[in-house]
C-alpha cells in the first residue's frame, strides 16, 4: 500500500468486484471505499447486511419494475411525489410491492420546468407497503440525479471525508438505474436516514430517540413561545417538540466561552464534524450558510442530540450563496462569501457567526475549539490526496458516465470539471450552461428560476461540443460524444445532456486544491503547490507538466497531421492526441463501435481495440496498458501520446519549445 492509501484508511484493504451490466469492475480502493461497514458502525451500531451495496465505489444495477400508467403518472406529476407500488431488484436481490417516488425541491421543480429531460431523483421506501419488509435490513434509499454536480463526485466524496475522520454519515454507491428494462441513467446511490441507518449507527433501542428534518432558515436561534416551523419531526415523538425546545434554549444559553450545558444535550463532536466538514470542503448549501438547512437532528430516549449530515451534492464550492464573492459588511458584521478562502476561525460563508449559534457558541470555548481544529486537519489531510482520489474515482465511473443517457452534462463538462484549470474562478459556486429552451420558461406554480440563472457561463470557460459537420461514421456523434439520448418515454422524454444542468458548479479539482493552498497556509502547513498547466506554464512544458498555450503540432514521418475537429491537448499532466487522424495517417482502418464504444483498428497484421474510459486496449488479443485511458472530446477519440508509441508501435519524440509531437514509423 502507498503512502497516500496509508494516510486516509480508516479500515482495512478490501478489493470490491462489482458486476454490472457493463461487466466486471474490480476497484482496489481501500482506503476511501474501504469496507464502510467498520468505518460507519459504532460500538452501539447494529451491523447491516446491506452495508455490502454500499462500497463507496460500488456501481450496482437496480431495476424497477412500474405499471406503465403509474410510470406516466409520476412523470406528468412529478411535484406530487406520490409513491408508486413497484417491484424492484437491486444488485439481484428482488422485492415486491415496494415505495418509489421522485424526491427533492429546488432540484426537483427545476427539472420539472425542463422541456426536455424527466430525469427526477427517486426515493425507494421498501417497507411502504409491508413495514416488515427490508432490503438486506435496509428501509429506504434515495437515487440522486446530480443535478448540479458534473463530475458525479462532490456528495460522494463529503461523506467519505467525514467518514475517514469516524464520523456517523450516510453511506453511498453508483447506481445504473432502469426503469422497465430501460436505462434511465447514473446515480448516486445515498443510505436514507430512516430507521435502518438510525439502528446501524444507535443501536436497537434508536426507537426510543427522535428525528428532526430541517427546512430552511434552521438556524437554531432561540424564540421565545416558538414552536420552530422549520425543524419537524421524521421518526418518533417528542411531544410538543419538548427535547428540541430544550436542546435550543440550551445552546444558546451557553455563557459566552463556557460549556454550560451543552453536553446534556448534544453530542458535541458531531456538531464539530459537521461544521469542519463544511468549512474544508466548501458545502454552503448548509447550517454553515445563508440557508440554514441540509442536516438533520437525532435525540436518543434522553434528549441528547447528535447532527446528521445530509445532502452534500452541492459541496465543494456547488452553492454560491451569500449574494457574491469576497466580503461584505453590513454594520459591524463582516461577512464571508468566497468559499476558497474562509477563515477556519469563521467557517460560515453568506451568514455571520452571531446567527448560528450552534457553531458560534460552541467555537468560543476553547477545548472544543482545539477539538474542532484538529478534525480540520484531519479533513485537510484527506483534501491533500484529493487529485488522486478525484482521478481514481473517474477511472470507476467513467464509463458509465459515457453511457449515461439522460446526463445533464457532456462527457466534455465532466472531464472539464475534474480537471485542475488555473484561469477558473475558484470563488465562485455555479458557472454553467442553462437548460435548452430555460430563458422564457413558465416556472412550476410558485417557483422562481435558481438564483443567478442569468448571465452564468459553462464550467471553466466550456461550452457544450457541438457537432461537426462531415463528421465520419467511424467515431461517435451522439451519446459518447455527451448529447444525451432523446428517447421519448411514457408520459415524457429523458434527454439529457448538452449541458442541460442548470446549475452546474465550476471545477471541482479546481476548487479543492486552491482551498487545499489556503488551509494550508491558515493552519501554519507546508503549501502543495498548485499544478503547473497550460495557462500559467509560459515557454516550459513537457509531457509530465504540460504544455504551453501554443497549438500543439503532431507530424508523422516528417508530413504534419491534420486535426480539424479537435486539437491535441494536455489534461491532468498529459498530452492527449485524437488517435483517429493518426490511424487514418497510417492507412488504418477504423471503426467505431457505438454501443460498446470501442474503437477498433486494423494496420498489416495488427488488430487494436481501444474502450473508451478504460486504461488498457489490446492488440491482437494481448493487453496492453496506458496510462490514461481514451476520452471523448468534441466527438473525437483523445488518447495519451505515450500510447502511440505502445500501442502502434511508433517512435516518439516531444519539442518542448515548439510544442510538437513527432512521430516516426518504425
Amino acid at each position: 500500500m502507498n503512502d497516500l492509501l496509508q494516510k486516509f484508511a480508516v479500515t482495512a484493504l478490501s478489493v470490491t468486484m462489482v458486476t454490472s451490466s457493463f461487466g466486471l469492475i474490480v476497484s482496489p480502493n481501500a482506503a476511501y471505499a474501504a469496507d464502510d461497514t467498520a468505518a460507519t458502525t459504532t460500538s452501539t451500531g447494529v451491523t447491516q447486511a446491506y452495508e455490502s451495496l454500499f462500497q463507496t465505489d460500488n456501481v450496482i444495477d437496480i431495476n424497477v419494475t412500474i405499471d406503465d400508467a403509474d410510470w406516466e403518472s409520476m412523470l406528468e406529476s412529478p411535484l406530487d411525489k406520490d409513491y408508486k407500488k413497484v417491484t424492484v431488484e437491486v444488485d439481484g436481490n428482488k422485492l415486491d410491492n415496494v415505495g418509489f417516488s421522485t424526491k427533492g425541491n429546488l432540484t426537483l421543480k427545476s427539472v420539472a420546468s425542463m422541456e426536455d429531460s424527466d430525469r427526477y431523483s427517486f426515493r425507494l421506501k421498501f417497507d411502504k407497503y409491508d413495514k416488515t419488509q427490508t432490503l438486506l435490513g435496509l428501509d429506504k434509499m434515495v437515487l440522486n440525479n446530480n443535478y448540479a454536480d458534473p463530475s458525479y463526485m462532490r456528495e460522494v466524496l463529503h461523506y467519505e471525508a467525514l467518514r475517514s475522520i469516524g464520523m456517523d454519515v450516510p453511506m453511498t454507491n453508483y447506481v445504473n438505474l432502469y426503469v422497465n428494462g430501460e436505462l434511465v441513467g447514473f446515480y448516486t446511490g445515498v443510505e436514507a436516514v430512516d430507521d435502518s441507518y438510525l439502528e446501524r449507527n444507535y443501536g436497537e433501542d434508536y426507537e426510543d430517540g427522535v428525528l428532526y428534518d430541517t427546512d430552511e432558515r434552521s438556524y437554531l436561534q432561540y424564540e421565545e413561545g416558538s414552536e420552530y416551523s422549520t425543524l419537524t419531526e421524521d421518526l418518533g415523538t417528542d411531544e410538543n417538540k419538548t427535547k428540541l425546545k430544550n436542546f435550543i434554549k440550551t445552546l444558546n444559553d451557553m455563557p459566552e466561552g463556557e460549556k454550560g450545558d451543552i453536553e446534556s444535550v448534544l453530542d458535541v463532536d458531531s456538531a464539530l464534524q459537521y461544521i469542519a466538514g463544511n468549512m474544508v470542503f466548501g458545502n454552503y448549501d448548509s447550517y454553515n450558510g445563508d440557508k440554514g438547512h441540509n442536516y438533520m437532528l437525532y435525540s436518543d430516549a434522553d434528549g441528547k442530540f447528535t447532527v446528521v449530515p445530509w445532502d452534500f451534492n452541492m459541496s465543494f464550492n456547488g452553492y454560491s450563496g451569500g449574494g457574491g464573492r469576497g466580503t461584505t459588511t453590513t454594520g459591524s458584521a463582516t461577512t464571508n462569501t468566497n468559499a476558497t478562502n474562509v477563515s477556519v476561525d469563521e467557517p460560515v460563508l453568506g451568514i455571520s457567526m452571531e446567527n448560528v449559534p450552534m457553531i458560534n457558541n460552541l467555537l468560543a470555548v476553547p477545548e472544543y475549539k482545539e477539538k474542532y481544529l484538529s478534525y480540520v486537519n484531519e479533513l485537510t489531510d484527506y483534501l491533500e490526496g484529493i487529485q488522486d482520489r478525484i482521478t481514481e474515482l473517474a477511472d470507476v465511473i467513467r464509463p458509465y458516465v459515457e453511457a449515461d443517457p439522460t446526463k445533464f452534462y457532456t462527457t466534455e463538462q465532466f472531464e472539464s470539471n475534474i480537471a485542475y484549470s488555473a484561469g477558473a474562478d475558484t470563488s465562485g459556486g455555479m458557472g454553467g450552461t442553462p437548460p435548452e429552451g430555460f430563458e422564457g420558461m413558465t416556472p412550476p406554480e410558485g417557483m422562481t428560476p435558481p438564483e443567478g440563472i442569468e448571465g452564468m457561463t459553462p464550467p471553466d470557460g466550456t461550452t457544450p461540443p457541438s457537432q461537426p459537420d462531415g463528421t465520419s461514421g467511424t467515431e461517435p456523434t451522439d451519446a459518447a460524444g455527451g448529447t444525451g439520448n432523446t428517447q421519448t418515454r411514457p408520459g415524457g422524454n429523458f434527454g439529457g445532456g448538452g449541458g442541460m444542468g442548470s446549475m452546474a458548479a465550476g471545477s471541482l479539482t479546481t476548487f479543492a486544491l486552491n482551498r487545499l493552498a489556503n488551509l494550508q497556509e491558515q493552519l501554519g502547513r507546508e503549501v502543495t503547490p498548485l499544478p503547473e498547466t497550460t495557462e500559467d506554464a509560459g515557454s516550459e512544458a513537457s509531457s509530465e507538466t504540460g504544455t504551453t498555450d501554443k497549438t500543439i503540432f503532431v507530424t508523422l514521418d516528417g508530413q504534419a497531421i491534420s486535426f480539424p475537429d479537435q486539437d491535441p491537448l494536455e489534461q491532468s499532466g498529459r498530452v492527449m492526441v485524437p488517435v483517429n487522424a493518426i490511424l487514418e495517417a497510417l492507412g488504418a482502418e477504423v471503426t467505431w463501435d457505438k454501443t460498446a464504444k470501442t474503437v477498433t483498428a486494423v494496420l498489416n497484421d495488427q488488430t487494436l481495440v481501444l474502450q473508451i474510459g478504460s486504461s488498457t486496449a489490446t492488440v491482437n488479443g494481448e493487453t496492453l496498458d496506458i496510462d490514461a485511458p481514451a476520452i471523448i472530446q468534441n466527438s473525437r477519440t483523445l488518447v495519451p501520446v505515450r500510447f502511440i508509441s505502445e500501442g502502434l508501435g511508433l517512435t516518439v519524440d516531444w519539442d518542448q519549445t515548439a510544442a510538437q509531437v513527432s512521430l516516426t514509423s518504425k
